[in-house]
């Protein structure tokens, strides 16, 4: 591990700061007894906390990767414009990486249903967003999505589009950094891997990387249910606006409703693991695929021969600040203490 004392500094400490390669590995934290239900059986499961990135977001790796190889092949050159199709975290992080190569001017389409909340958060990172309706049933290249918008703007001069549901540098940033932490923070003893499914970028990137080192690696995708809500994660439907061919790199699909992702990660987090509902949706994707396992008796066939362990690990892509509201919304109001006195309180909404 370089740089051991986390410093940084000079006149491109921040930009240093960013590259994920030029800080300390990222947290590997296993689940305690009180959140694995199948520790009985020598599952261990572990959380890598991919929001504890300088940036507090999964985003953050590819964002570095696609603006920092678009800057090595000279793409950047003459740019002055940065347009992408994303409502939060991606946007976000590339707009604060390209701001260190020079680029300032950064818009992104967002969907019309954006909660203002997170409309806020890109006006406070100085993002310009464009408000477009989606199409109900979107097929992939459909010109009035805004992935296809953004596509479409960076025809223009002076424009890039960094093209998270196509550039292949998004799950390369997960070979790079994210797998390879994974890898010899287990000491290759990892049997499951299971990720959320939004750009796929994680998925890929860290299913090509670790199962070049261990075929028999079982990759878990975890996917919103049908009309289910889950921030950074797809429906099948969804899915189809995602470039990548993804299905190739996973050997399960798991489909995650939106009370279980808000609950489990509202669980983690009053453990001492804050981290927002993907996260849940990811964990559960974990639970669900071990529930199937243990139901047909099937845990020997994926059980490590030298530890005697099955060992889990599924990526942490944020925290739970920013859908803070929603968990109210979608967990059960018996998981929240009443407030005493609430008829004192003078700002009650």
């Amino acid at each position: 591990m370089q740089n051991q004392l986390n410093i940084f500094e000079g006149p491109d400490a921040i930009k240093t700061f960013l590259d994920p390669g030029k800080n300390p590995y990222l947290p590997l934290v296993e689940l305690p007894s009180t959140l694995n239900p199948y520790s009985g059986d020598n599952v261990r499961i572990f959380a890598k906390l991919m929001n504890m990135l300088p940036l507090g977001n999964v985003k953050a790796a590819p964002a570095f990767n696609m603006i920092e190889e678009k800057f090595l092949s000279g793409e950047l050159e003459g740019v002055n414009r940065i347009v992408e199709n994303s409502s939060g975290n991606t946007v976000s992080s590339v707009a604060l990486v390209a701001r260190h190569f020079g680029i300032n001017n950064i818009q992104s389409y967002v969907p019309a249903e954006i909660s203002w909340h997170k409309l806020l958060m890109l006006l406070f990172f100085g993002i310009e967003p464009i408000v477009n309706v989606e199409p109900e049933n979107p097929v992939e290249g459909d010109p009035q999505s805004g992935v296809s918008k953004a596509r479409a703007d960076a025809m223009k001069d002076g424009v890039i589009n960094p093209g998270q549901y196509h550039n292949d540098a998004n799950p390369r940033a997960h070979e790079r950094w994210t797998a390879e932490q994974i890898w010899q923070q287990t000491s290759g003893n990892i049997d499951i891997f299971c990720a959320g499914l939004g750009t796929t970028g994680t998925i890929i990137g860290n299913s090509r990387s670790l199962k070049s080192k261990k075929p028999s690696l079982r990759v878990v995708g975890a996917m919103r249910a049908p009309d289910n809500y889950v921030p950074g994660v797809r429906t099948e439907k969804l899915l189809k606006m995602v470039g990548f061919d993804w299905r190739k790199h996973v050997d399960h699909i798991e489909r995650v409703e939106t009370a279980k992702s808000y609950r489990l990660s509202l669980e983690m987090s009053r453990a001492g693991i804050i981290v927002g509902p993907s996260s849940g949706l990811a964990f559960a994707g974990v639970l669900q695929y071990l529930e199937g396992l243990k139901a047909e008796n099937r845990f020997d066939e994926i059980r490590n021969g030298k530890t005697g362990n099955i060992t889990c690990v599924f990526p942490c892509p944020d925290g739970p600040l920013p859908y803070l509201d929603e968990y109210f919304k979608y967990v059960d109001p018996t998981h929240f203490p009443a407030i005493q006195n609430e008829e004192l309180l003078l700002n009650k909404p």
